[in-house]
């Protein structure tokens, strides 16, 4: 063999051999020439059979070779390669390449200029400046920027749907290449590293390796990773807000379900109204040379907590919205309402001195300060209506400054509050900001709120919108406040209101705070984000089919199509996947009925698309149509793909349970689709360069597009990352647990994530988080738990946020709480498909210590409503789950997950008292196979 292996390297110094086999003895002058050895076989454990083809990934590069060694009797080397290596086995191709230089302009890094992007960077530059070690340095080698970059591309399927390419340039930068993925090793021929030595170069670690071998994550440790952002003490202009002169973040809220009269208190205590109030208004609260100490709300609830701190004196803000006069009826947008602001002053002894002011916006608003005994106004000149009134009770003066506001002429009241702090007494003021401007001959209404009579039908109002929902609770206050929250961001969101006719509309925009504020122009994001991920399943079927409704007859075209901004590829099919994941977990027909003839159009015109895909004999079958708002060309986007499989395959199952004839014809759309774009994708990764991980090694990359087979760091950051192929794993596009979702995971988790740390820059996307569900990777879906929930939401105040960093904050957006939500809800209940519903999948383990519970009532799930408790008692060796299935459908399989806080491994299991076997020690399922409805008491013994 020796003798053999000589004799080859001799040859290869005078002989090279072209992809057929034939010998060539000279090479084409003026090209660049490497030699590049390629061996498989270092770590598998067993011997495999691989059949590679060693091809040209770029126009003009040539390749010549390759040559064999290492090889046995039943191994060739030749146009197509047949390797059996493994076990102790190396096989060796080598090959020549010669390519040209390249001649495209190189591509420059995307930018965006408005007035809240940071150094204009489009996100990638911020990535690179402030990620993690190694990322940048990653992300600038890439060879992104070079279009006709030399690649050269290992073929191991003759359909092209496996291997993978290197950049040339790389691998001549690298000196060498490990591919674990593929146990795969490429070196320089003529500067070959060995293999051991390249390995104990690499001393960095992927971060998915670190997660498995570390403990489950904590909120407590993301909060220290995600610092909390918009803190006047701790600016960042990044994170900041600039919405009409606020600091720090905003926290929107309003009296009621769909009130056009919505309130933003920032950090400060300032209120604004939302971005299209009809009565816009400035109202600033000023305490000089005090300091802020905290915001937070008070039990998932909103009702706003500020406190501020000066000299040992402290001054407490509560803030919530009410009704003027009672919670709405018919028309719930027009109800009028009143930001309630009392002030607490507590503390040292002293002198105390603060502003109130309020001004009117982009009008010219003429106001008045007025008192009447130990009240003062604030007026509209002319007709009187009241802006402000303040109940100021004993102990403080007041002085009055008036002044215009250059830019609008409006005028500026400041009313000026003297007075002293007693260590012994409280001193309060009470402001009472009303929206609409209440009229003079009501006055007496506005003057008769009590606060505290407020503060409570306030309270019962929200929760009596929670009771008509299903319960999750868990040992961590935090999550149960954020799902208390989530509620009420939600039903804020609307806009109720009645068009010149007299018609009742509703308007859905993103965020209260920003955007176009007429009709839904980001239908995906309310339709998924909301409609399913939050109203369908927490059981508030109504309220989602009633904006579906809305948003079908202000976007949906005359050809069936759903409208929206920018028209993204993913409206229409992302309106059947809401639609029909929530017939899934309601079962409700009369609501599926109502919304069917609509549904039925859009389904005609996905089927339309899908079908003109096969048109072209060379096409691929995937869809074409724009991505998002900045990136809008006609390409075969990842993103779009993934909903037009999820959207026909979950519509089409609800059909098939509605026995709806056109089911079939779905279904069939749906999984021919699905193979076509598990291929093109699978493809177009072969066809793109390998990527680098934080451990040295590289992998696929999985490009956003399929006809584009690089990173597209030209786009701004959301059409690769946000909007980017992990939304293929996410949807069951491609295969959760395949080879493209695992190079993605570890491109992401490294390369992309800022700083590694588990979240894009829009975490509402948290595009990862099902996949590890779906791979049944618990550590890895806990983890993307507490990291969007760190990211996604101010820490204390629970605001959901749009972006989380280079990049304008838009604050507001219900559709990040239903994210989390729909990760929250499948952490504890899921279905792996139409036949298994799982318990407990990715329980943090810290929530099952002794004595800790945790309650789920009337989940919405496809088998009817579920209820279930799981108690730990691990300190006498037993976790018990109580679980109530429904009859409407019972699941052919039943699996609860006992995730034990030490990890002990499970010796024993009872149901209803009685020993059963049917459990996995490693996967610490207990399963229950068709189970009927009624109750099940299953306990996990470890003693």
């Amino acid at each position: 063999m020796k003798y053999i292996k000589f004799c080859l390297c001799a040859a290869w110094l005078t002989l090279s051999v072209d992809v057929s086999g034939k010998m060539m003895q000279t090479h084409p002058a003026g090209l660049n020439k490497a030699g590049i050895r390629i061996s498989f076989g270092h770590r598998a454990p067993k011997t495999t059979a691989r059949s590679v083809k060693i091809l040209p990934g770029s126009a003009g590069l040539q390749v010549f070779g390759p040559i064999g060694s290492g090889m046995e009797k039943n191994d060739q080397a030749g146009g197509k390669s047949v390797l059996h290596a493994g076990k102790g086995d190396i096989d060796i191709l080598t090959v020549e390449v010669a390519w040209p230089a390249p001649t495209a302009a190189p591509l420059k890094l995307a930018s965006h200029k408005d007035q809240y992007t940071v150094n204009n960077d489009a996100m990638w530059g911020y990535l690179m400046e402030n990620g993690s070690e190694g990322q940048a340095a990653r992300l600038q080698d890439d060879t992104w920027k070079q279009p006709d970059t030399p690649k050269l591309t290992i073929q191991l399927a003759d359909d092209g749907t496996k291997g993978f390419s290197i950049a040339v340039a790389q691998l001549l930068r690298h000196g060498a290449m490990w591919l674990p993925g593929h146990d795969c090793y490429i070196t320089l021929a003529d500067k070959p590293v060995d293999f051991k030595k390249h390995l104990s170069s690499l001393t960095g670690k992927r971060t998915l390796d670190v997660v498995n071998k570390s403990p489950d994550a904590t909120l407590a440790e993301f909060k220290k990773k995600w610092e909390d952002f918009g803190n006047p003490v701790d600016w960042d202009v990044s994170w900041q807000t600039k919405y009409l002169g606020t600091t720090g973040h905003l926290l929107i809220t309003a009296a009621a379900h769909g009130s056009l009269y919505k309130f933003a208190i920032d950090r400060q205590a300032n209120v604004r109204p939302d971005f299209a109030s009809p009565h816009q208004f400035k109202f600033d609260v000023s305490w000089p040379g005090s300091q802020w100490q905290s915001q937070k709300i008070v039990n998932g609830l909103p009702i706003c907590l500020t406190r501020l701190e000066k000299d040992g004196q402290v001054c407490g803000t509560e803030q919530f919205a009410a009704p003027l006069a009672g919670f709405p009826g018919d028309n719930p947008g027009e109800i009028p309402s009143v930001m309630l602001t009392k002030m607490h002053f507590s503390g040292k002894s002293g002198p105390v001195s603060f502003d109130l002011k309020i001004a009117g916006v982009a009008k010219k608003v003429q106001l008045e300060a007025k008192r009447s005994g130990e009240r003062w106004n604030v007026v509209e000149q002319g007709n009187h209506a009241i802006w402000l009134t303040v109940e100021t009770g004993p102990g403080f003066s007041v002085e009055q400054t008036r002044s215009t506001n250059g830019a609008d002429s409006s005028s500026v009241i400041q009313l000026k509050f003297t007075g002293n702090s007693d260590s012994d007494e409280t001193r309060e003021i009470l402001a009472k900001l009303p929206s609409p401007a209440v009229a003079a001959a009501d006055s007496a209404v506005l003057y008769g709120i009590d606060f505290q009579t407020a503060r409570q039908s306030v309270v019962n109002y929200w929760e009596h919108w929670l009771c008509q929902g299903a319960s999750f609770q868990v040992p961590e206050q935090a999550v149960n406040d954020l799902f208390r929250a989530n509620l009420w961001h939600a039903l804020i969101l609307p806009r109720h209101r009645k068009d010149n006719n007299g018609t009742l509309q509703m308007d859905l925009p993103y965020a209260n705070t920003a955007y176009g504020q007429k009709n839904a122009e980001w239908p995906v994001n309310q339709a998924v984000y909301v409609d399913y991920m939050l109203y369908g399943l927490r059981g508030y079927q109504s309220v989602a089919d009633a904006e579906i409704g809305a948003m079908f007859r202000s976007q949906q075209q005359k050809d069936g199509r759903i409208g929206g901004f920018a028209n993204w590829a993913v409206y229409s099919p992302g309106h059947l996947y809401a639609i029909g994941k929530n017939y899934l977990l309601s079962r409700d027909r009369e609501h599926f009925n109502q919304l069917l003839p609509q549904a039925i159009k859009t389904v005609d015109w996905c089927l339309a698309q899908v079908n003109n895909t096969r048109k072209d004999s060379a096409a691929t079958g995937l869809v074409r149509g724009p991505l998002n708002d900045l990136t809008h060309a006609d390409r075969e986007w990842a993103f779009s793909q993934a909903y037009f499989v999820a959207g026909l395959e979950i519509f089409g199952r609800a059909l098939k349970i509605h026995r709806h004839p056109k089911a079939n014809e779905v279904l069939t759309a749906a999984g021919r689709l699905k193979k076509d774009v598990e291929k093109a994708f699978s493809q177009s990764s072969v066809r793109s360069a390998v990527v680098q991980l934080a451990d040295g090694s590289w992998t696929n990359f999985v490009p956003t597009d399929a006809m584009t087979t690089r990173r597209m760091m030209d786009q701004w950051y959301p059409s690769d990352v946000d909007c980017g192929p992990l939304h293929l794993a996410r949807l069951n596009a491609v295969d959760p647990r395949g080879w493209l979702t695992t190079a993605m995971l570890h491109d992401h988790e490294d390369n992309l994530f800022l700083k590694n740390q588990g979240a894009a820059n829009e975490p509402v996307y948290v595009q990862q988080a099902t996949a590890y569900l779906l791979r049944d990777e618990p550590k890895a879906a806990i983890r993307a738990f507490y990291s969007l929930m760190a990211c996604g939401f101010s820490h204390n105040q629970l605001s959901p946020v749009e972006h989380r960093w280079a990049w304008g904050q838009y604050y507001g957006p219900p559709s990040t709480d239903g994210a989390w939500f729909e990760l929250y809800r499948n952490m504890l209940v899921s279905e792996r498909d139409s036949s298994t519903l799982i318990l407990g999948q990715a329980i943090p383990r810290n929530w099952l210590t002794n004595g800790k519970q945790i309650k789920i009532k009337n989940a919405p799930t496809y088998f009817g409503p579920l209820s279930y408790t799981m108690e730990s008692k691990a300190a006498t060796g037993s976790v018990t789950a109580h679980i109530e299935l429904s009859d409407r459908n019972p699941p052919a399989e039943l699996l609860i997950r006992f995730r034990h806080p030490q990890e002990k491994q499970i010796r024993k299991v009872l149901v209803n008292g009685k020993p059963w076997k049917d459990f996995d020690i490693q996967k610490e399922w207990v399963r229950i196979n068709k189970p009927i409805a009624g109750t099940y008491s299953v306990t996990a013994q470890y003693q």
